[in-house]
């Protein structure tokens, strides 16, 4: 990353692959689809064939729905959940006929029938953030925060991808202190989830609160399986500070302990990877002024 600050530009570089939680790719559909464009292609055929057998069976006409709209077979999706609904008339496809219509980029038609499932369903978190989506493809942004908010509200225990979604929706709206509270929100609800912990990191140092950011890392430090990446996150945020001699000292504490680790964890590609970018940081910081600088407010 590039450091600005009083004394010139300093870059430097910060790995957070190995601090990022993983968060649930979906959660919007009980069908698991795990197949590259090939296998999706092979079993849309294979389901082809069950629903000849079996012409009457709704279910498998949404499963080969979803595998055609994970294909991009746009028209083909909605054609099987309108045979699916056809079928069966209990089965209100509405929400995932909408979806195909937002991912196929049409999103005005997607509104008219996200609006309609809503009419019915006014509580449904799932066709809320789907339909906060498509009011952001459509500009209409106040309406789509307000869906953003209801389908948090609406959610006991929120996906993280949700969280993480809303907030950062706000965050480029220039709503930071709202992704603040969102983010909060989520780790209130689901703990400290280091993609949280990592996007209000962000936020902080993005309104020069320099000090929330640094206590947050601390705490990450002390409670994380691994300490070390939040080690390098600490002393990249001094040097952010222009406080280069603690930066200066935090990577050579970084450093410093990773030499000391056990050999088989010490050359591990990750600790190997962050003890050469300690080096290199440290090295980076070595012509920068000792002199403290004052603190930035929040």
């Amino acid at each position: 990353m590039y450091l600005g600050c009083n004394y010139g530009r300093l870059k430097l570089k910060f790995n957070r692959s190995s601090i990022r939680c993983v968060c649930l790719a979906t959660w919007f559909f009980p069908i698991c689809i795990g197949f590259s464009h090939g296998d999706v292609q092979e079993r849309i055929v294979a389901l082809t064939a069950e629903i000849d057998a079996a012409p009457r069976d709704a279910r498998l006409l949404l499963e080969r729905a979803e595998l055609r709209r994970e294909h991009e077979e746009w028209t083909a999706a909605l054609g099987d959940y309108d045979a699916a609904s056809k079928l069966d008339p209990s089965l209100d496809t509405g929400l995932l006929r909408g979806r195909v219509l937002l991912e196929s980029n049409h999103a005005d038609g997607s509104l008219v029938i996200l609006n309609r499932f809503l009419y019915r369903h006014p509580a449904d978190p799932r066709a809320l953030t789907w339909r906060a989506r498509v009011l952001m493809k459509l500009g209409r942004e106040s309406e789509a925060f307000s869906d953003y908010r209801e389908a948090l509200k609406q959610t006991y225990l929120p996906e993280p991808d949700l969280v993480i979604e809303s907030a950062d929706a706000f965050a480029a709206r220039g709503c930071g202190a709202e992704a603040v509270r969102v983010l909060e929100g989520g780790i209130g609800k689901l703990g400290q989830i280091p993609a949280f912990v990592l996007k209000l990191i962000d936020l902080e140092i993005a309104a020069k609160d320099f000090n929330a950011a640094l206590g947050r890392v601390e705490a990450m430090r002390q409670s994380a399986p691994r300490p070390e990446p939040w080690m390098a996150r600490r002393a990249s945020i001094l040097a952010q500070q222009c406080r280069f001699r603690e930066s200066r000292a935090a990577w050579q504490e970084l450093i410093e302990y990773l030499a000391a680790l056990p050999p088989a964890e010490r050359g591990s590609h990750s600790m190997s990877t962050l003890s050469e970018e300690s080096r290199q940081a440290l090295a980076s910081l070595a012509s920068q002024p000792d002199r403290p600088q004052p603190l930035p407010g929040p």
